[in-house]
């Protein structure tokens, strides 16, 4: 080579390698489907969670340790159990640059008790007063118990007491939203979106607080946890959601492993087709090897106790135990359908598998397992459930009530039918309790009453195997398995 091409050369390397020293550094992560739907207050599931929940902002943000820290919000006052005041923070703007107020907050809550609007979860306003009669056209909006007596301040009142509501605030699918919703109120807003591909998103110079340097953010659509993997150890990921049970023993001891703990209440319900069928409920109940599964997936806790943390209780969370003896002696060829999404990935699948050779090896139990699209299993649980189905419960707030409301007359997620004024009144009372003795006794006695009944079988406390590349910090992920970017930066 010449030497002046050489001296070109070197002239060009140097700049390329300026340029990649200087081009931000990409934090990529996953997502087991598409969005269809940006829209926050339609959100049915928390399958887009950790997207949507870094575009829309809500007044509070839930830390583990701190509780509610504001986030749009600066405080809210109680005012006896019949109202609350809450004050947003001065200079708002929303991700175009215009003024964000209470108006914005209050046209939302609006939006969503309109029966028009359809929103899956108007129920977390259904305490406010006059909002079920809205809901269900018996009242006018103007009636609706929530005001902004000016641009800094909401005010809501109550029909009921609702202790938790100011986890709500914590909650997405709350948040305020505009007409166009590609204006938002997050740290990042939608930068490109590759239909197919991915979603990319780059910081909101408007949002306050945050990191300063929040690097771009990209979502990729991979529904095979496996091949996420593959693409983490070729750094194309900088982020694993969830690393499959399988690998945890091999991953478990590196730097860039993260054993999160989540409130969830997973479990395998009942469907009608054994509504009235206790015996067969009992005999699928308890001739799982729970200790067994518990090593097989490598878990903290043994699948078959009610998966709450141990002090929302008196004592223990309750369990159930593998036990031939208690199963009675029934006579059936029947087969029985077990449902599960795919959302849950290989390891639910893996898991169902293994307790189909439990069920026929231990109990005669014949079943079929069937596994479907996340959207296309919702809609069967709600219009023709399987006779056995697993369901994972993600509870709004960090509260044994939010977990047990699951299963009240009016949830929509109440996949078990029950119908229960005993059970309904154990709610109540766990929702009038201020003292943490009297909510523990409820917490345990609302558990027990669906235990005891066989009404469902519970997989334990659940833990978020993470895996994130080190030269990333400042990315959060709470109990409530809420995802939080706002301080996201990269280490040299």
């Amino acid at each position: 080579m010449r030497p002046l091409a050489i001296f070109f050369a070197s002239i060009l390397f140097v700049l390329n390698c300026e340029a990649a020293e200087k081009s931000p550094a990409v934090f990529r992560l996953h997502l087991a489907n598409e969005p269809t739907n940006v829209d926050p207050n339609k959100q049915k599931t928390s399958a887009s969670s950790y997207f949507l929940g870094n575009l829309y902002r809500n007044l509070f943000t839930f830390d583990d340790d701190k509780g509610l820290l504001p986030d749009l919000g600066e405080s809210c006052t109680r005012q006896k159990d019949s109202s609350l005041v809450c004050k947003i923070k001065k200079d708002l703007k929303w991700s175009d640059g215009s003024p964000l107020t209470s108006a914005d907050f209050l046209r939302t809550y609006k939006k969503i008790l309109d029966p028009k609007t359809a929103a899956p979860r108007a129920d977390l306003l259904f305490k406010i007063k006059n909002a079920v009669e809205i809901y269900k056209k018996q009242k006018d909006m103007a009636t609706l118990g929530i005001t902004a007596p000016d641009a800094l301040t909401l005010k809501f009142e109550f029909a009921t007491p609702d202790p938790d509501f100011q986890y709500n605030l914590t909650n997405f699918v709350l948040a305020p939203t505009k007409e166009d919703l590609g204006v938002v109120s997050g740290p990042y807003k939608i930068k490109q979106w590759l239909k197919g591909e991915r979603i990319i998103l780059e910081a909101n110079s408007f949002y306050k607080g945050g990191h300063s340097a929040r690097p771009p953010v990209e979502f990729l659509f991979i529904e095979e946890d496996t091949v996420a993997l593959q693409l983490y150890e070729k750094n194309e990921l900088q982020f694993l959601r969830r690393l499959p049970t399988l690998f945890i023993p091999k991953y478990k001891a590196r730097k860039d492993f993260f054993w999160v703990p989540v409130t969830r209440f997973d479990y395998f319900g009942f469907g009608p087709e054994l509504a009235d069928k206790e015996d067969i409920r009992k005999a699928f109940t308890y001739s799982l090897n729970y200790e067994e599964l518990q090593k097989i997936f490598s878990s903290d806790s043994k699948p078959g106790c009610a998966g709450l943390p141990d002090s929302w209780f008196p004592h223990k969370a309750p369990c159930f135990d593998f036990d031939l003896k208690k199963i009675p002696k029934i006579q059936t060829d029947k087969t029985y359908a077990v449902m599960f999404s795919a959302l849950g990935g290989e390891d639910h699948k893996r898991a169902t598998e293994w307790m189909q050779e439990q069920w026929l090896k231990n109990a005669h139990l014949k079943t079929t397992l069937q596994v479907r699209e996340n959207k296309v299993y919702l809609n069967e649980l709600q219009t023709k459930p399987p006779a056995i189905f697993r369901k994972g419960v993600a509870p709004d707030r960090p509260t044994c009530l939010a977990a047990l409301e699951t299963f009240s007359e009016t949830n929509p997620e109440n996949y078990i039918r029950l119908k229960s004024p005993e059970y309904q009144k154990i709610l109540e009372a766990l929702g009038r309790s201020s003292k943490v003795t009297e909510q523990k006794k409820y917490c345990l006695e609302g558990v027990q009453f669906l235990m005891n009944r066989h009404l469902l079988i519970p997989m334990g406390a659940i833990h978020f195997s993470i895996l994130a590349k080190p030269e990333f910090t400042g990315w959060h992920l709470n109990q409530m398995n809420q995802l939080d970017l706002s301080m996201l930066h990269s280490s040299p």
